[in-house]
């Protein structure tokens, strides 16, 4: 079961922006996409590049990797554009009371 980790304060993630967090063990990146939020692995799969460098597209809920130009749907981790060929992994998220929350896997 997961529990749900406070990272900081819902306001240090604007609309269209991404921000890295650690939980325990894992990076996280946490980006806001028409109001939502949404955590994701920090590192994209294809090659190790920090996803909070790249770029938010909030038109399709995608973050670009800032090293090849991979794209990942944020909400699912799935591929939505080459080099990269396997997903990333995604995370539950919640805002409460002006904090994000993210829950990961013991």
């Amino acid at each position: 079961m997961a529990d749900y980790v406070v990272v900081g304060n819902a306001d240090e993630v604007p609309e269209g922006t991404v921000r890295e967090y650690v939980v325990g063990d894992t990076e996280v990146a946490v980006a806001r996409s028409e109001g939502e939020l949404y955590a994701f692995s920090a590192i994209c799969s294809h090659a190790y590049a920090r996803l909070a460098e790249g770029e938010v597209d909030t038109d399709f809920c995608v973050i670009e990797c800032p090293m090849h130009g991979a794209r990942f749907d944020m909400s699912s981790g799935r591929v939505r554009a080459l080099p990269a060929t396997e997903p990333i992994q995604t995370y539950n998220v919640r805002e409460v009371e002006g904090q994000i929350a993210v829950a990961i896997d013991a």
